[in-house]
């Protein structure tokens, strides 16, 4: 083999060597100073392709380098992440787990709640005729002494014993109006009704009250019907004008009402010390007293009445107060629009028989398992001048009317007694003992369900509630003695 300079002389018998991949500093260069074979050119031609194959090997290498660098990054986010992931989803799980069990526990506890609620309210629905048995005895027992020749110091001691019985008689009502809104046992009944005729009962009710405070009470009305439960409205009305006359010392009580719209809005307005600012989100909390009221009396009870009350009736409470000058409490009700027909009272057939019967005159039948009201009441009757014959159940009453010849003049029994019957029971037996369905009949008891009022409805008697109000049973008693 020759080689001159510029040239490449390969025997045909060479053996080919294995290629190289160099890059491009490394690659040889070949120059010529003459012609070359067309094998030379060849083999020139060859070692081009070779370089560019070459190259393209190396940019392909590079590439294949970087996305191996890219991909291992990628796979160590992708670790990471997955990492993360991972632990989110473990979070996650655990807070679904805790999720879960205190949705279980606020489930039992609501469960726990709601019969709390309900015993609760049985509670009090049966410690209602128990508590009221014992207050109802004290105050027929007061009212009889106050009938008594005593001297003045003892004339002041029975009078502040029955306001404190009073007092107690007012919170145990309150206490238990509150259950029955708070368990919906108490249920509103909405009807059509005239809104002169409550503000006309209201004024009857609370004029002596404001004359004997020398405040002037001043009612206003308009002739409109409105759609509410009049029991409910009624009852709203007396606590707030009730608190107005109790927080009031000079000046008066103002009850009206202004039409708005398709809406009656009640106000009571008064000349109080007014309510501070600071205790405007408090006034309606059960036993809230404010500052102002501080020393006066009452529980703090009657506007959580107003709330519920207002509440269970849909009707819309507001108030506005002016430290020092006053307040003004507003009740707004829905106006009815149907026809209502309205008797006029000064129309109504009056009664023009005269007097017939005198308490001293009647022959009262009593029956009552408590032996402390049942003496109490005696008493009482005894005090009035009516011959009373007292027994605790039926079955010792018929032993008594079997001795006596007189038929009785009315009829007055407790609900709830010691044996089977309860007291219109009673009633319907002893009418039938002297066939007669007229007897009149008084149903005393301390718990007035809808079930006990229309069970006594039904046959045909009134119905009075524990603790008795003596006057008020005297006077139902004179005038079903008289109808």
């Amino acid at each position: 083999m020759s080689r001159d300079k510029g040239t490449l002389n390969t025997p045909d018998t060479a053996p080919e060597k294995p290629i190289l991949l160099l890059s491009n500093k490394d690659a040889p260069t070949y120059t010529t100073d003459g012609p070359l074979s067309e094998r030379e050119a060849q083999l020139i031609e060859r070692v081009e392709k070779l370089e560019k194959i070459n190259q393209a090997l190396i940019r392909r290498v590079e590439r294949s380098m970087d996305q191996r660098t890219n991909s291992y990054s990628l796979f160590q986010s992708a670790i990471l992440l997955e990492e993360q992931v991972r632990s989110r989803t473990m979070e996650l799980r655990s807070a679904l787990n805790e999720l879960e069990t205190s949705n279980q526990d606020l489930s039992i506890a609501k469960e726990q709640a709601e019969q709390s609620n309900v015993s609760k309210t049985k509670f009090l629905a049966a410690a209602s005729h128990d508590l009221l048995q014992p207050l109802s005895a004290a105050r027929l027992n007061m009212s009889a002494l106050k009938t008594e020749d005593v001297s003045k110091q003892a004339g002041r001691l029975i009078s502040q014993v029955d306001r404190s019985l009073l007092s107690i008689e007012e919170l145990l009502r309150t206490l238990f109006d509150i259950s029955k809104l708070d368990a919906r046992v108490s249920v509103p009944e909405i009807c059509r009704f005239p809104a002169e005729r409550i503000l006309k009962g209201l004024e009857a009710d609370f004029a002596p009250v404001a004359k004997q405070k020398n405040l002037k009470l001043s009612v206003f009305s308009l002739p409109l019907i409105i759609h509410t439960d009049p029991i409910f409205l009624r009852r709203i009305l007396q606590n707030l004008i009730s608190n107005a006359l109790r927080y009031t010392e000079t000046g008066g009580v103002l009850i009206g009402c202004r039409r708005r719209g398709d809406t009656l809005r009640f106000e009571v307005w008064d000349t109080g010390a007014g309510i501070e600012e600071d205790e405007h989100d408090k006034i309606f909390d059960e036993f809230h007293r404010c500052k102002s009221h501080i020393h006066q009396d009452g529980l703090g009870l009657g506007l959580a009445i107003v709330k519920r009350m207002a509440e269970a009736t849909g009707h819309e409470i507001n108030f506005r107060s002016f430290p020092e000058k006053g307040s003004v409490f507003q009740v707004t009700v829905p106006i009815s629009n149907e026809p209502f027909q309205l008797i006029d009272e000064q129309d109504e057939p009056k009664d023009n028989f005269p007097t017939r019967y005198k308490l001293q005159d009647a022959f009262v039948v009593l029956v009552e398992d408590n032996p402390n009201v049942r003496v109490a009441l005696k008493t009482l009757f005894a005090k009035w001048g009516a011959q009373c014959l007292a027994a605790a159940n039926y079955s010792e009453l018929q032993e008594k009317l079997d001795q006596v010849e007189r038929r009785p003049d009315i009829i007055v029994a407790d609900y709830h007694l010691g044996d089977d019957l309860v007291g219109p029971e009673i009633v319907r037996q002893v009418r039938r003992r002297y066939g007669s369905d007229i007897l009149p009949a008084v149903i005393i008891t301390a718990t007035p369900q809808d079930e006990v009022l229309a069970h006594a409805a039904s046959y045909n008697c009134e119905l009075l509630t524990k603790p008795i109000a003596p006057a008020e049973l005297r006077s139902l008693v004179l005038y079903l003695l008289n109808e």
